[in-house]
């Protein structure tokens, strides 16, 4: 089975600078692990895809040609609420 989650995203206009400095970025969107795959895992894959939206004509996604694969603590710290 795939799982997939978005953890961040961006619009970037034509015109901008495509270049992406994410040294130290929050993720964008809430993602923790319920406790069911994640803690522990030793192949979490991350990947970077993208879209291309066009004026007219067909929404292409278009995958990075690498990946990061990284294992996961066996323990998690306690995070602070806010």
């Amino acid at each position: 089975a795939l799982n997939q989650v978005v953890l961040w995203d961006k619009v970037i206009l034509r015109g901008d600078n495509p270049r992406l400095y994410l040294r130290d970025m929050k993720s964008k969107y809430l993602f923790f692990d319920d406790g069911n795959g994640l803690k522990g895992n030793k192949n979490i894959t991350f990947t970077l895809s993208w879209n291309v939206v066009p004026n007219a004509g067909i929404l292409s996604l278009v995958t990075g040609s690498g990946h990061v694969s990284v294992p996961f603590p066996d323990t998690y710290e306690i995070t602070k609420r806010y």
